[in-house]
C-alpha cells in the first residue's frame, strides 16, 4: 500500500502502534464530520465562523472512537468543516446555485457537496463558487479522504480476505426542520446499512444486538440509512463491508453548547469500546 501521510489538509490518520503494515485488524473507522477547520483559501467565501461551525459538526465523535487504534483499527478523521466540503456527499452533488459554471449540475440541494445553508436555514456562501474553486476543494479535501479510506480498506481486504468500515457520525437528539422527522425524539443509536446493501446482514445484527443488549434504543436505517461513504465503499460482494453509525448527541454532549459531558459519555464510551473490540473480532 502507498504510505499515507498521518496528517494532511483533508484528514488526520491515527494508526495502531507499529504503523500501518501489516494490518492488525480488518476494521477501519472513519469520522467525516467532526472537523471545524476552514482553510484560509476558503474562508472568504464562508459566512459561518467560530461557534457556528459546531452547530452542524459531529462534535467530538473522534473522541468517542479514540480507542480504535489501540485495538488495531486506523482512525481517519476529517479536519475541515462540512460547510466547506461535505466528504459524505458525492463529488458531483453540486447544483447551479453553488456553481453556475457546471455543465451537468445535480438537482437543487441546499446541503450537497458544498452547503448553501445550514440545517437552521442560515446562508453559508458569500457568493457562488467558480468551477476552479469547486475543483480545488474536491482535489484538496474529498479525493484525499476517500483515497485514504479506500487504500486502508483494500490493504485489509487483501490481508484478511475482507474489510470492515465503520463510518461514525452523531445526530441531533430531535429531528430538525427540513429533516424527515422534525421535532421527534430520535433513537440512541442508528446503524445504517443502506437497507441491507452495504454490508453482510450479520454485521448489522452484531451492531444492533450489541447496543440493545447494553440497554440502548436502536433503530436501523431510521432516519439515516447511510451516506455516500457507506454507499461508495461498501461492497460486500467484494468482501468490503461498510456500516454507518449515528450516535444521539444527547448521549455524550451538552448538546446546545456541543461540549463534552463526562458523566453522559462515561455511560456510552465503554459500550463503544466494546463494539470496536467486537468489530475487530468480527468475521463475515
Amino acid at each position: 500500500m502507498t504510505e499515507l501521510s498521518p496528517r494532511c489538509e483533508a484528514y488526520e490518520l491515527r494508526l495502531p502502534a507499529g504503523g500501518a503494515a501489516p494490518p492488525a485488524s480488518p476494521l477501519v473507522v472513519s469520522v467525516p464530520h467532526a472537523g471545524t477547520e476552514v482553510p484560509a483559501v476558503d474562508a472568504r467565501l464562508l459566512r459561518a465562523s467560530g461557534a457556528a461551525l459546531l452547530r452542524d459538526a459531529d462534535a467530538l465523535v473522534d473522541r468517542l472512537f479514540a480507542r480504535a487504534p489501540a485495538l488495531g483499527a486506523p482512525l481517519v478523521v476529517a479536519r475541515v468543516s462540512r460547510y466547506v466540503l461535505d466528504i459524505n456527499r458525492a463529488p458531483d452533488d453540486v447544483d447551479l446555485e453553488v456553481c453556475p459554471e457546471l455543465e451537468r449540475p445535480a438537482r437543487p440541494s441546499a446541503r450537497g457537496l458544498v452547503w448553501r445553508t445550514s440545517t437552521e436555514g442560515a446562508a453559508l456562501l458569500t457568493r457562488p463558487l467558480t468551477l476552479a474553486e469547486l475543483s480545488s476543494r474536491i482535489e484538496r479535501l474529498h479525493t484525499p479522504y476517500h483515497g485514504a479510506v479506500a487504500a486502508l480498506l483494500e490493504e485489509r481486504r487483501r490481508h484478511f480476505g475482507f474489510a470492515v468500515l465503520l463510518d461514525a457520525h452523531s445526530m441531533p437528539s430531535l429531528g430538525r426542520p427540513g429533516h424527515s422527522d422534525p421535532g421527534e425524539r430520535r433513537a440512541d443509536l442508528v446503524p445504517g446499512d443502506v437497507r441491507g446493501s452495504s454490508c453482510a446482514p450479520s454485521l448489522t445484527r452484531l451492531v444492533v444486538q450489541h447496543f440493545e443488549g447494553a440497554g440502548f434504543r436502536v433503530k436501523p436505517n431510521d432516519p439515516y440509512m447511510g451516506g455516500y461513504i457507506t454507499r461508495a465503499h461498501g461492497r460486500p460482494a467484494r468482501g468490503v463491508h461498510a456500516i454507518q453509525l449515528e450516535v444521539n448527541r444527547d448521549l455524550y454532549l451538552d448538546e446546545e453548547q456541543a461540549r463534552w459531558n463526562e458523566w453522559k459519555a462515561g455511560m456510552l464510551v465503554p459500550s463503544i469500546d466494546a463494539l470496536l473490540a467486537a468489530l475487530v473480532a468480527y468475521r463475515p
